[in-house]
């Protein structure tokens, strides 16, 4: 179906789309863009990440973004939010299930992890659990629901905990997933959105994945 292109939403406007609209996202500034650098995967990526950080991550899943980013800066601590419900798909690291066991979900990242003195599970929907959070994070990772204004709500709120010269990074920068399930994928929207509103903050990477379903990371400067 062919899509009606509508203008992007005012500062905290909040409407439906109808099945045959989409929302054109608004441009990044060419300042925001200026020290940004392209990967070609996460691990690439992760490499260059300062070390000792404190690490969020939400969406943990079977942990390997978590793992990858926790050994690559030697994190000083890592808060690791999940339903724990075992919900997920292996979309493209070409693995399967790992075998719990007799573990649950949560009790396999926490032996994952078992190996690192500062990793914390929390169990939870990330709506609830962001706010309560009152600590500060130097990286936070977002792999979770792409929905326009879920997305804008965990910018929101992880804006709030991160210290500056952090990091946010969010999974599928698109704004269409014709792969998996269809459908707008509104990330693309959202972080294009926060950075309009927020000056202060600029793009540091932007990682080019397989199938389309764009890394982004967004750093706060003061």
């Amino acid at each position: 179906m062919l899509k009606k292109p509508v203008p992007p939403l005012g500062y905290n406007e909040e409407i439906v789309f109808e099945v045959d609209e989409i929302e054109i996202a608004r441009s990044i500034s060419q300042d925001q863009l200026s020290n940004a650098k392209m990967f070609n995967s996460r691990y690439n990526y992760a490499q260059t990440l300062n070390k000792n950080i404190a690490y969020l991550e939400v969406g943990v899943a079977y942990g390997y973004s978590a793992q990858m980013f926790i050994d690559a800066t030697n994190a000083s601590s890592a808060d690791l939010v999940d339903l724990y419900n075992d919900a997920f798909q292996i979309i493209n690291t070409g693995g399967a299930r790992p075998d719990f066991g007799s573990k649950t979900h949560e009790e396999y990242i926490k032996d994952k992890f078992s190996y690192h003195p500062n990793v914390n599970t929390i169990k939870g929907n990330a709506k609830d659990v962001l706010p309560t959070l009152n600590k500060k994070y130097d990286f936070i990772f977002l792999d979770m629901e792409a929905e326009r204004f879920v997305v804008r709500k965990f910018l929101s709120d992880c804006s709030k905990i991160i210290n500056v010269n952090g990091i946010i990074g969010m999974t599928s920068y698109t704004n269409h997933d014709c792969i998996l399930y269809g459908g707008h994928f509104q990330v693309y929207q959202s972080i294009n959105e926060f950075l309009h509103f927020n000056k202060n903050w600029s793009v540091d990477a932007i990682i080019l994945e397989g199938l389309g379903f764009h890394d982004i990371y967004i750093k706060k400067n003061s």
